[in-house]
């Protein structure tokens, strides 16, 4: 679980992930049972005997399936509550007063302590991580203050994670049923540009990984708070969208081609609607198009805005992009001619594993509804066998 506080979603967010891991691992595993089950029509009674043994195959897993998705239901509402809380102390040089994150008027040269209380509403003792992070602009289109960018853009001078120096230790220790002033210093080098400075005070449960003793199971849970921090030096600037390179890849194994949409300007960018289009070159004609909305870049920052193929396969050629990215008054028109390599389009294309294309929603209905066929079928034979075996 995740609570975040700031500028990208108005207030407080809880994300619960849970990985289903092993849900997908019977699914393999019964598909495998299946493929290997063969029958030999010559004989009846080994014929009958396989039958039996794959219908039992087919019961196991999904009694087995079921048992685990219920102790992870159980994992779920026992665990999801976080224990822990927040809250940010306002300082008098708060922006807007009406906003529970830091949102602070600052100038060059100055100097500032900030101070946030940490409470354990737990019955034991809770080690928690005490980190500055630097905001940056996700794969998603949106602000990140739960990790770090892999690589600093090439216009960001000033990072947060640079100018603040945290009181306390990486890791803090909050007793059971109690409360912790914890305590960070600002320090804005006399040189800073004016614009926003944008990260967060970020803390994370460190033993968060449970054990169940009957089944063995390790179940991992990440419990973290996240509360911005976004300092205004001098005054807000206008926003500046630059686009840099594009090309073809994979992004979670799905082929498509990337264009490096970049934030020149120290202010964050709300609400910003990109909308790319592929052509062949000197061609009118669409190859594809990719249009997002509501997205939120980060100040000085950067992020690939995809354009996903599907099932199409990534052809080789000499392409042309047009993108036009628009958010409150401001514009921005981008052309930019590209190529796509044979070896790369082979190379992506072989590595993707979006090889079919999307098919009609009706087919997943379908499908749905015969799963519920099937397992009414499972129960019907279980009974029935048990009667027998009566």
């Amino acid at each position: 679980a995740e609570a975040r506080e700031g500028p990208s979603n108005n207030g407080k967010v809880m994300v619960c992930k849970r990985a289903l891991l092993v849900w997908q691992q019977l699914l393999v595993m019964h598909r495998t049972l299946s493929d290997r089950c063969t029958f030999k029509k010559s004989d009846a009674k080994e014929d009958t005997a396989m039958k039996r043994l794959r219908g039992l195959l087919i019961i196991l897993s999904a009694i087995a399936a079921l048992l685990m998705t219920t102790s992870l239901a159980k994992a779920v509402d026992n665990k999801s509550t976080v224990n822990f809380n927040v809250q940010a102390q306002i300082p008098d040089n708060q922006i807007d007063k009406k906003q529970s994150y830091f949102d602070l008027k600052m100038d060059p040269g100055q100097t500032q302590t900030v101070t946030t209380v940490v409470q354990n509403t737990s019955n034991k003792a809770m080690k928690l991580k005490n980190e500055i992070h630097t905001a940056h602009t996700n794969d998603n289109g949106q602000i990140e203050y739960v990790t770090e960018a892999k690589k600093r853009d090439s216009t960001l001078k000033t990072p947060l994670k640079k100018i603040t120096k945290l009181h306390e230790a990486s890791v803090i220790t909050i007793p059971k049923n109690s409360k912790k002033t914890v305590s960070a210093t600002i320090h804005v080098p006399d040189n800073a540009k004016t614009g926003v400075i944008l990260g967060a005070w970020y803390f994370e449960r460190i033993d968060g990984k449970k054990k169940n003793q009957k089944t063995g199971v390790t179940v991992q849970n990440k419990y973290s708070y996240a509360v911005a921090m976004k300092l205004t030096v001098n005054h807000e600037v206008s926003a500046a969208l630059k686009l840099n390179d594009v090309k073809p890849g994979l992004r979670n194994y799905k082929k498509g081609v990337f264009a490096n949409l970049q934030n020149t300007a120290a202010v964050i960018v709300p609400d910003l609607t990109v909308d790319g289009k592929i052509y062949r070159q000197g061609s009118n004609k669409i190859v594809k198009q990719s249009k997002v909305q509501q997205m939120i870049m980060a100040p000085n920052s950067n992020f690939d805005f995809p354009i996903l193929f599907g099932g199409e396969e990534l052809k080789p050629g000499k392409y042309t992009l047009k993108m036009t990215a628009k958010y409150t008054n401001d514009t921005w028109h981008f052309k930019r001619n590209f190529t796509i390599r044979a070896s790369d389009a082979n190379r992506i294309n072989d590595k993707s594993l979006d090889k079919a294309k999307s098919r009609h929603p009706g087919w997943y209905m379908l499908e749905g509804a015969g799963v519920v066929v099937v397992l009414g079928a499972i129960v019907w034979g279980l009974t029935y066998w048990l009667r027998r075996r009566k």
